[in-house]
């Protein structure tokens, strides 16, 4: 209990400083004999000495930097290939947790000073009247020395320094005291055990593996070899899984997902903006109707209603603005045109033609309105006619052309001349057009192809953005272009698929709810409700049901997706708003989450569980779903000191100098799985297969379908997905069950980034009636994750744990653009730890099996290929954001002191949202251009650098190591007094910000810290004064072996 109360104190100095000034060096706790006792015994019952070997050959850890074993490791400190055998267990405690209280005298360093100011540092190797020999530190070479030529010596003691083992777990330390007991004796783990691992990770460098690009299922993936997927890496992290699940020993440390398309296009993969360049829009026949953002020579109406009057080339154009009920501008000689930008959706609807002055009349009865709002628009043949209320008194607007010009006959409804004009005309789009479907063939889901009436009169794209049914299973389909079509005889065979145009003329559609048979539908202007008044199949009256969203003029803000609860309140993602609630009157709208980031979707739970997708970028270190109960309390909620009382859940974008972290997502899901995530689907249905009550996860970027579990308790959520089905034809925007054949249909387009091949798509997901075997739960203990299956499992074929593989990594929040892949044992490293699996167990009833994974803990993703049979793996991605208490109903159940570490959105936090600006980053002109990079073993390619006095200097410092470093130079004679400031930096929450630069005028210029594979450059002069300063690595424990010197000349 002691020891873990020290060690508690240790964890929250290192994870808690986002929340308060104060910080503790690391050396401040002093020796207490009893604790060493404690260790001593606990060690000893609890270490296991096989896992001790994997922690001691981390490269986090850095011990083979230093010390040897065998064959294997550096020799700044004692060689340790005996030292179980040749030290008391005691001493191995007291040295690992207070290094400079025993030294022996070979390893107590000494620091030189000559005549000249040069300053050596190392071991005395021989010393006589007349030479004192050392062995460097750094380099391991002998150094002699005239005695006449040492101004002076100075002890340094043991150079390992205090404090290094501070971010192990307790069970950690046990593993690695014992062995470090066992070596020399070799009675728990051999020789040759030990040889092939430390050769294995000598190279402090993750793993990496050869794998081929095409997907390990091809039938499941058949636009794989298209254009758009030439460089795609397919299942990536499934074959790392499978790789290294084979190796012996296996890696602790694995690479990162190297990136979209391999990576060797950056960020982003090979599509970037010319890649979605598309002007196509601009071919159709738009009709007399388009809502958007409208932009006009001077002028810009956000929810602006586009149309044209006339005929023929008689005809002239207006934009009608909802919010004023005016006419802000009218023209002749076009109607509107798009960019090409992002297939035309980003800036808006652009006027084309000649503006006119047009005299209203006298309309002081909408300037001295007290009230006034919009009610809809009359659809006659080719006439619109709007409908507003003002101050009570409903008035019918028709514009029109009248003898060359532009008219608005507008009236009180019961006087207006067209008021007989406003229960229907004739069909405008009386076209069926008809295609034949395909029929997926892959098990236990199948996904079948139902074209789009891509060859229509109108040349209409179909960017499918949004979908529902009818009680008589046709399908209702909204595009983004702003079409509404029919679609009917969605059967079995799909032999013959009748579609129709019923609406058009929309603000961006992408959601929508069919109820009763009445059809919702959410743009960016208004949620919209459409009347088919006179029954002919088309819409006649597009009420505006509601108005109580914001509409952003920005191009990039759009509103997805459309759901509606039990009590009729409506959800959707607003780009500019957040998550919000509409009314079921519609009247009024609520914010109920935001902090989020280009939502393309939601998810609703009979339960009232709300699901929010969001997309990587800035705030956003990847993909992510979050999950509300807009009437219960708020999950996911971190502790602060100084919470602000908000109300809404929010997650974190933008962020900044919060003063309480942001809720924490659900699940985030790898770039590599899913870089644009689309919406979810709770599954009502119970000719589905075996899932009903899960939901079904999208994903535009990949094109894919995942089920979606969920593991609820103690006020947190968290997520996992499981691959389903193969790959849609687009981007997958909507998921929505029919009634009629209860199978899942998928809506999807375009737009950016996504590898798939069409403009848009609707698709079914259709359940076959063969029994797969499948994840479809799984709840997170202390030491292991239980996951429910579908089918009976057999303890033969899952109880080896080496069939089983399991990795995790983090993410860092932050203003960057997304996250690289991170360690989530050593803060700055990039790559995936390995995890252990000690037992794997079936459980009573035998369709549950529990893997046991002591050593888990909070992590952002951890991903499980687990094995339930011969060729039955299943992959699941899951984020732990809460462990529950320790599960013991298994054989092996071992009790373990375990200290659960915070959640890595609080070491991000720690981390400064603005790092301390670096005041050599400015150029100097005509500078020296200077490379120096780190080395294996902790060191500095070059120990010695030569400048002339007052040379500007460019000095790129590369880091080609796994672990962090930093180059600081300093005023000469001053290495172990900064030294030893960096050592104090281990606990200092604010360490980072200041790029482990301790505060002190003997620091003369610095780089900031590098991390692993990358550099950065700066600008300094060199001193006037000759002289040897010496240089080092600031990150705490590094300079006592990364250090040399700049000779100035």
């Amino acid at each position: 209990m002691r020891f873990s109360l020290f060690l508690f104190s240790t964890f929250l100095l290192l994870s808690s400083g986002f929340w308060d000034g104060e910080s503790v060096a690391a050396d401040e706790f002093p020796y207490d004999a009893e604790l060493v006792k404690s260790l001593v015994a606990d060690s000893q019952k609890k270490g296991n000495p096989g896992r001790g070997a994997v922690i001691y050959s981390a490269p986090t850890n850095a011990c083979l930097s230093c010390h040897k074993i065998g064959d294997y490791g550096g020799s700044v400190g004692p060689d340790l290939s005996e030292v179980g055998k040749k030290q008391k267990l005691a001493h191995i405690v007291e040295s690992l947790f207070w290094p400079q209280r025993v030294v022996a005298d070979e390893y107590k360093a000494v620091a030189v000073l000559n005549q000249d100011g040069r300053v050596f540092r190392g071991y005395r190797i021989d010393e006589n009247d007349s030479t004192l020999v050392i062995r460097d530190t750094a380099t391991g070479k002998s150094i002699s020395i005239e005695q006449d030529d040492i101004e002076a010596i100075r002890p340094v003691g043991s150079l390992m320094p205090v404090g290094l083992l501070a971010t192990m777990s307790l069970q950690d330390k046990y593993d690695l005291i014992s062995f470090l007991a066992d070596l020399g004796k070799h009675e728990k783990v051999s020789v040759a055990g030990i040889n092939a691992l430390l050769l294995h990770s000598h190279g402090h460098h993750p793993e990496t593996f050869a794998m081929p690009r095409e997907p390990l299922e091809p039938e499941r993936w058949p636009n794989w070899q298209a254009n758009v997927n030439r460089d795609r890496l397919y299942d990536f992290y499934r074959k790392q899984a499978r790789h290294f699940r084979d190796v012996t020993p296996r890696p602790r440390l694995l690479a990162e997902f190297p990136g979209l398309d391999g990576g060797k296009d950056g960020h982003w993969g090979n599509q970037s903006e010319p890649t979605w360049a598309d002007g196509r829009w601009n071919d159709t026949d738009l009709g007399n109707l388009l809502c958007g953002v409208f932009k006009g020579e001077k002028i810009r109406v956000t929810r602006g209603m586009c149309l044209r009057v006339g005929e023929n080339e008689q005809q002239l154009s207006a934009c009608f603005d909802p919010d004023t009920l005016t006419y802000p501008r009218v023209w002749s000689g076009g109607f509107v045109k798009f960019s090409t930008v992002r297939h035309g959706f980003m800036q808006g609807l652009q006027q084309v033609g000649e503006t006119l002055d047009v005299d209203f009349g006298n309309r002081d009865f909408l300037a001295n309105a007290k009230t006034k709002r919009y009610l809809g628009l009359y659809r006659y043949g080719g006439q619109i006619i709007f409908s507003y209320l003002v101050d009570g008194v409903e008035y019918l607007d028709a514009p029109q052309m009248v003898n060359g010009k532009f008219v608005s006959v507008i009236a009180p409804r019961a006087d207006h001349p067209d008021r007989d004009h406003l229960g229907g005309g004739e069909k405008q789009w009386p076209q069926t057009l008809v295609v034949q479907g395909e029929l997926g063939t892959t098990s236990p889901y199948a996904v079948d192809k139902i074209p789009l009436p891509r060859d229509n009169p109108w040349k209409a794209l179909l960017y499918g953005s949004g979908h529902d049914f009818l009680s008589d299973g046709s399908a209702i389909l909204c595009t983004m272009q702003g079409d509404v079509w029919q679609a009917t005889g969605l059967d079995s065979g799909l032999q013959k698929v009748s579609w129709r145009r019923i609406a058009s003329g929309l603000f961006q559609p992408l959601g929508m709810v069919v109820h009763d048979d009445q059809i919702f539908v959410i743009g960016r202007d208004q949620l919209t409700r459409l009347h088919d008044l006179n029954k002919d199949g088309e819409i006649d009256y597009y009420e505006c049901f509601s108005r109580a969203l914001e509409t952003s003029s920005s191009g990039h803000d759009f509103t997805c997706d459309l759901w509606r609860d039990s009590e009729g309140r409506f959800y959707t993602a607003s780009g500019k708003q957040g998550v919000m609630r509409i009314a079921a009157d519609g009247q009024s709208a609520e914010v109920v989450a935001n902090g989020l980031r280009n939502s393309d979707g939601l998810g609703l739970a009979p339960n009232g569980l709300v699901t929010i997708p969001s997309s990587e970028g800035d705030w956003m270190p990847a993909s992510m779903i979050a999950a509300i109960r807009p009437e219960g309390p708020i999950l996911n909620r971190l502790p602060g000191q100084s919470p602000d009382g908000r109300s809404v859940p929010f997650f974190g974008r933008p962020g900044g100098d919060l003063k309480q972290p942001p809720e924490i997502p659900m699940l985030y899901l790898p770039r590599g799985l899913d870089n644009s995530s689309g919406g979810q689907v709770y599954v009502d249905s119970d000719r589905w297969g075996p899932v009903k009550g899960q939901m079904v996860h999208l994903s535009f970027g990949a094109g894919r379908a995942f089920l979606l579990l969920r593991d609820e308790f103690d006020g947190w959520i968290q997520g996992a997905v499981v691959p389903i089905a193969g790959e849609f034809a687009s981007g997958a925007h909507r998921g929505k069950f029919n009634p009629r054949d209860g199978q899942l249909y998928v809506s999807g387009m375009a737009g950016w980034g996504t590898y798939t091949t069409d403009d848009g798509c609707f698709q079914r997901v259709r359940y076959n009636g063969d029994k797969p075997q499948l994840p479809v739960g799984f709840h997170v203990h202390e030491n292991g994750i239980r996951i429910d299956f579908l089918n009976t499992l057999e303890q033969a074929q899952i109880a080896d744990p080496d069939s089983h593989f399991v990795q995790a990594w983090n993410y860092r929040y932050s203003g960057a653009y997304g996250s690289p892949e991170y360690s989530s044992r050593q803060l700055g490293l990039r790559g995936h730890d390995v995890l252990d699996v000690q037992s794997v167990n079936v459980l009573p009833g035998g369709k549950s099996l529990f893997l046991e994974i002591r050593n888990l803990q909070r992590v952002n993703q951890l991903h499980l290929l687990v094995t339930t049979g011969d060729e039955q793996e299943h992959d699941l991605f899951m984020s732990v954001n809460h462990l529950d208490k320790a599960f013991r109903d298994f054989p092996s159940y071992q009790p373990t002191d375990k200290i659960i570490l915070p959640h890595p959105m609080l070491a991000d936090l720690a981390r400064p949202v603005v790092s301390t600006r670096n005041p050599f980053n400015k150029a100097i002109a005509a500078a020296k251009p200077l490379t120096l990079k780190a080395a294996k073993n902790l060191m500095f390619d070059q120990t010695e650098l030569r400048l002339p006095a007052g040379q500007a200097v460019k000095l790129t410092f590369q880091n080609p190591d796994s672990v962090p470093h930093n180059w600081a130079l300093l005023k000469p004679g001053t290495l172990q007094k900064v030294g030893e400031q960096c050592n104090r930096l281990i606990s200092d929450p604010q360490a980072a910000a200041q790029h482990y630069i301790p505060a002190s005028s003997d620091i003369l210029a610095h780089t900031n810290v590098v991390e692993p594979y990358a550099e950065h450059t700066i600008y300094f002069q060199a001193p006037s004064e000759p002289g040897l300063y010496p240089y080092l690595c600031t990150f705490p424990g590094h300079w006592m072996v990364m250090n040399g010197v700049l000779v100035v000349e």
